[in-house]
């Protein structure tokens, strides 16, 4: 017979401890001596998951706590209902190594991996500030000064992860891009990454991505390098400037395609006038349909950060 589980919490206000071994995990309930909100967290390994920050299709992430160390961490569970997880949990658990092997300021590290309850689960630096996808939504999107720089530190992640280890990320967007308390911003997900050179767009492992911001030579061939990701960097600019995307992503994979071809998007400066001129032309040709007529990374960084610098 199993030992029960004990959780004994301080509360965050008075120091009272407070037993709560037969709480529901993440329910909220009030300290007995001064009345304080706490929410009840949950074991899981050796952290303690205390809320969820976000849910997709396959994954939970979870603000937690990492008692050995005293330092808050984010946590990437798999869930386990999807389909494939098998194969889905081999990938996960990949992720941790292809990320331990960049070292980039604005690459989000991950600081350990394993298996829970079945789970895989990635552990990573937590941001306070959470994505600018999320920011984008609330209305609290960074000045545009900050907004360029950051983009420009993501567009350098990018370049860095391609430079030394040809890796193709494959699911840029603003979700993806997150911000700590003190304005640091790192590029995370690296889940879809994989290895190509350039002008391999043979079919990726996980053939879908995030509509909005899919490139159209991944929708018509499963496939892309990393021009692939300079259109998805293009249109979360576009997004993130403007407060959508650059192409209508109702419909199939089919009608997504053909938006694309016929370069079906309103350019920057017309939504939003007063945008330098260099850069409505960048982000145009970032969307460009084909991918030899994109710019490279060099360049797009180089504008972003003359933006940043003529904003600030």
């Amino acid at each position: 017979m199993s030992t029960p589980t004990v959780l004994k919490i301080t509360c965050r206000q008075c120091g009272t401890r407070l037993d709560m071994s037969e709480l529901e995990p993440f329910s909220i309930v009030e300290c007995p001596v001064c009345g304080t909100r706490l929410r009840v967290p949950k074991f899981f390994d050796r952290y303690l998951l205390e809320k969820i920050c976000g849910s997709g299709s396959t994954t939970t992430v979870y603000r937690a706590l990492d008692p050995r160390l005293s330092r808050r961490v984010a946590i990437k569970v798999l869930n386990t209902s999807v389909e494939d997880a098998d194969e889905l949990g081999r990938r996960f658990l990949a992720e941790a190594k292809l990320v331990a092997g960049l070292n980039h300021i604005g690459i989000l590290p991950v600081y350990n991996c394993g298996v829970c309850e079945n789970q895989p689960y990635l552990v990573m630096r937590y941001m306070e500030r959470g994505d600018l996808g999320g920011m984008l939504k609330r209305g609290e999107l960074p000045g545009l000064g900050e907004l360029f720089g950051i983009l420009a530190v993501a567009a350098e992640a990018l370049a860095y992860a391609n430079n030394t280890a040809k890796l193709v990320h494959h699911d840029v967007k603003p979700a993806n891009i997150l911000l700590s308390e003190g304005g640091e911003a790192r590029l995370g997900d690296f889940d879809l990454a994989d290895i190509r050179e350039l002008g391999d767009q043979s079919p990726c492992v996980v053939e879908w991505g995030s509509p909005a911001y899919i490139s159209p030579e991944r929708l018509y061939t499963g496939g892309e390098d990393v021009r692939g990701d300079i259109f998805s960097l293009g249109a979360t600019i576009y997004e993130l400037l403007t407060g959508r995307p650059p192409f209508d992503i109702e419909g199939d994979a089919e009608a997504l395609y053909e938006r694309r071809r016929a370069m079906e998007f309103t350019e920057l400066n017309v939504i939003r006038p007063g945008l330098p001129e260099p850069l409505t032309d960048l982000v145009s040709h970032m969307l460009d349909f084909e991918p030899d007529c994109r710019p490279m990374y060099p360049e797009i960084i180089r504008e972003l950060k003359m933006c940043a610098a003529r904003c600030r």
